[in-house]
């Protein structure tokens, strides 16, 4: 049997002035700056060069030294022009008995420095520095990447995960901020520990455990979501995986799709010239804008990332994959000399040409590469394939001499001038020629953005147009809604011979509407998404009604497309656009997009709103009249889900772009953001909520008991519904009376668990409202074996006047907490009258 384990991996990113400051870099610095962010960077052993002799070993990174003590204590030496200061954390109860270093690293130092018998040259440096087992079943180790140092904690069966505890020297205050990041307050400012992640190792695959910082006073440690170590742990739901993938300019994620092993495949566009990459077809940029496509397995890994491109500037827009994991992909290419396999055609038509690339399951080679198009500009926009490996390519183009192969759609034509058509083309096996190519259109702009094919071989395109007269045949809706220019939605249905429409329709109201996605059940319904800014846009049995502005939709129209199964309307009146969609086996939709609002959660993996617009995740039940889950997903920028894909399981896989450093990620590939914009993969597992409060058990700050407000008072990563009773301080005694001109309060304690700190709060009746009176909190005396005695003086008294005094202490772990109140009468007056 396999070991199982748990490994915790946090990040720790020292966010101080870092000791090279850089002004006005040029764009080359820009790119060895970020690629020197991602570098690995070794720990050099001490052997006498670092006069302290309890240092073993220490990483000079981008943001200051970090040293290794022969106590197992980490030293952050931070720096700030010429202040310095030491950040010390140190693991309680334990001192580790075998500090080793491990992975021995190429790289070798000198040091030549003062008289010749100090110089010490040769000296070893590692990968990482392992501290052995530092509480039972707990092993430690350390690594350093650019301004970052990563620990990793393994825990085996005889481990607990309560028993790590670490403290800080130098440490002004630890707390826990919204994001889930450990913030350390300095002297010199504010040090930052990302978010903890844990996941277990189980037959090779990673599995994550929901993991968050706890802290006490300056010491902090962990807390995990329940497990059994005997058998795999499965978190339902999770974010198996969440990265950044990009590199140091723009990167869009434009279209993922799943194989039948839970491999993820993901195209897009990169003008970086040091995108990540990964036993490439291709390994450098060819132009000023590359394709990237990149393949990852079920645990996360990258399988192989390559650029594909020639001279000029191309984009990837869609994905298509078969079993076997060959990966057929389109898009625009400018090119001159993009790459081409027994091509279809070998040379760029004019200006831009749609591409039609299939890539073997390796990624080593291309199978077929060819250009398509004509004397102006032409994008594909969508790629589907069968189970037989033809690819359906649709997309839009303005050429007057596009190829057209067995064109027999009625009444379709080249649009006007400047005016594009929809194209719908699909491609033998070899990928060496035409079955047949299409035109689709009318008297103004057509374009066709999604396209999905059933398992008769049967088509389906959706997109928008402009158009008065497109072609409709049996339509839901004969005529365009809108006035002028102002598009509708379109879906059409083409036989598998692709020798007649079985049905053309539009689908809109009078303002802006147009189609971005479209997939087909195995009953032939097909399901479309997109945008409308119509408050009249068609909808049956809506879940949502019109919102403002732009909403996202979702419509299912039935396998005959003589009616809307259901259709409503998904958005929150601040802009919402559906990008993509995919169905389930059982008829669940799956929408991708982006919301700039307060957009409908339910059972969200993210609670937050954090601002700049958002990518979201719908899904929708089978008989379309409730949301299954709806979440948010982003950080503080903006993020954009352009494409979805999902896989027999049930997992669902999204891809776009963000621009916010603090994107949500989980056992990411590329932990940090390194560009204008970055394009992200995520991995989602179903989402279930054991609390029955509407929150996700994965986003849920307290899984086991409702609690909808998720709230935290002592901000210490659980909800206060799982928090432990209140524990009170252990009071002896607490009086307050009058001692002339002010009233002498004094308290005595016999223990003090957890406290911070007392305030005095007095009213003028016993049930009224207590006021605090003191200006600073007084701090405990006290600890958790012994008390402590305090006083405090009121002088701000009059004669006459009765007051009641409680003592209010501030528990670390759950809050403050108040004594009852005690009464005095003032008697004599507060002081000498003036003689008249």
């Amino acid at each position: 049997m396999r070991r199982k384990s748990i490994l915790f991996i946090i990040v720790f990113s020292i966010l101080l002035i870092p000791l090279l400051a850089f002004a006005n870099t040029s764009p080359d610095t820009s790119k060895v700056l970020a690629k020197a962010a991602k570098l690995q960077i070794p720990f050099i052993e001490n052997k006498g060069q670092v006069q302290d002799k309890s240092v073993r070993f220490y990483a000079n990174t981008f943001a200051g030294n970090v040293f290794v003590t022969d106590k197992g204590e980490i030293v952050y030496g931070l720096a700030n022009g010429e202040s310095f200061t030491p950040l010390r954390e140190t693991l309680l109860g334990t001192i580790p008995s075998t500090i080793k270093g491990e992975s021995k690293s190429a790289t070798q130092v000198n040091y030549f420095v003062g008289n010749k018998e100090n110089w010490k040259s040769n000296i070893s440096t590692w990968d990482s520095v392992n501290l052995g087992e530092v509480y039972e079943g707990v092993e430690l180790k350390l690594k350093a990447y650019g301004k970052n140092v990563e620990k990793l904690f393994y825990v085996n069966e005889c481990g607990d995960v309560d028993d790590i505890k670490l403290t800080f020297d130098g440490a002004e205050d630890i707390s826990v901020n919204k994001d889930g990041e450990l913030e350390i307050e300095t002297a010199l400012g504010t040090v930052k520990f990302t978010k903890p992640f844990a996941y277990q190792e189980i037959d090779g695959k990673k599995v994550e455990v929901k993991c968050d910082f706890v802290t006490n006073s300056f010491s902090y440690g962990f807390q995990v979501t329940s497990y059994n170590k005997n058998y795999p742990l499965v978190i339902d739901p999770s974010i198996v995986y969440s990265t950044y993938l990009g590199g140091s300019s723009f990167d869009y994620g434009y279209g993922i799709d799943a194989d039948c092993s839970g491999n993820v495949y993901v195209i897009g566009g990169t003008e970086s010239t040091d995108f990540i990459i990964s036993s490439p077809y291709q390994g450098d940029s060819g132009g000023s804008a590359d394709i990237f496509v990149t393949k990852i397995n079920s645990s996360g890994s990258v399988i192989y990332s390559t650029y594909i491109g020639g001279n000029g500037y191309d984009r990837g827009y869609d994905i298509a994959v078969d079993c076997s994991g060959n990966a057929y992909i389109t898009g625009f290419t400018e090119s001159s000399n993009f790459p081409t396999v027994s091509p279809i055609r070998a040379t760029n038509g004019g200006g831009m040409d749609v591409f039609i690339t299939k890539i073997n399951p390796s990624g080593s080679s291309l199978i077929y590469s060819t250009y398509l198009g004509g004397n102006s500009s032409d994008v594909g926009f969508a790629i589907a394939v069968n189970a037989s490996g033809n690819a359906y390519i649709t997309g839009s183009t303005l050429s007057s001499n596009f190829p057209k192969y067995h064109n027999v759609i009625p009444n379709s034509k080249y649009g006007t001038t400047d005016a594009s058509d929809a194209f719908i083309v699909k491609i033998n096996l070899s990928g060496t020629g035409l079955l047949y190519s299409m035109l689709l259109g009318g008297n103004n702009d057509d374009e066709a953005k999604g396209i999905a094919v059933d398992g008769n071989g049967n088509i389906y395109v959706a997109g928008n147009t402009n158009s008065s007269d497109f072609p409709t045949v049996l339509p839901i809706q004969a005529t365009k809604a809108g006035t002028g220019t102002t598009s509708d939605a379109f879906v059409t249905k083409i036989n598998a011979a692709g020798t007649a429409i079985l049905y053309s329709t539009y689908i809109g109201g009078s303002n802006i509407d147009y189609a971005n996605g479209a997939d087909v059940d195995s009953a032939g319904n097909v399901y479309i998404t997109g945008a409308t800014k119509s408050n009249n846009f068609p909808t049956v049995l809506p879940i949502k009604g019109y919102g403002g502005g732009y909403d996202a939709f979702v419509t299912k129209i039935n396998e005959s497309g003589s009616a809307i199964v259901y259709s409503t309307y998904l958005g929150s009146g601040y802009g919402d656009f559906g990008n993509g969609i995919a169905v389930d086996n059982s008829g669940n939709a799956y929408v991708a997009g982006n919301t700039g609002g307060n957009f409908p959660q339910v059972l969200p993996v993210q609670t937050t709103n954090l601002d700049g617009g958002d990518a979201f995740i719908t899904k929708i039940n089978a008989s379309g009249d409730a949301f299954v889950f709806s979440t948010r997903y982003g950080g503080q920028e903006s993020d954009d889900a352009r494409a979805i894909a999902i896989d027999s399981s049930g997992n669902i896989y999204i891809t776009g772009n963000t621009s916010s450093t603090n994107f949500q990620i989980a056992a990411p590939i590329q932990r940090a953001y390194n560009g204008v914009w970055d394009a992200f993969v995520a991995k989602i597992g179903e989402a279930s909520d054991s609390d029955s409060d509407g929150i996700a058990d994965s986003a849920d700050n307290c899984p086991t008991v409702s609690n909808s407000d998720q709230a935290d008072y002592n901000n210490n990563g659980q909800g206060d519904a799982c928090d432990p009773p209140p524990t009170l301080i252990t009071l002896s005694s607490f009086e307050a009376k009058q001692s002339g001109k002010k009233v002498l309060i004094t308290w005595q304690t016999a223990t003090e668990i957890d406290n911070l700190g007392f305030n005095i709060l007095r009213s003028e009746t016993a049930d009224g409202e207590y006021v605090k009176i003191n200006k600073k909190l007084i701090k405990a005396k006290g600890s958790s074996t012994k008390g402590a005695s305090y006083k405090f003086k009121d002088k701000n008294i009059e004669a006459g006047k009765t007051y009641f005094y409680k003592l209010e202490d501030i528990d670390s772990s759950t809050g403050p907490n108040l004594s009852d109140a005690v009464k005095v009468e003032v008697t004599a007056r507060k002081g000498k009258e003036k003689k008249k």
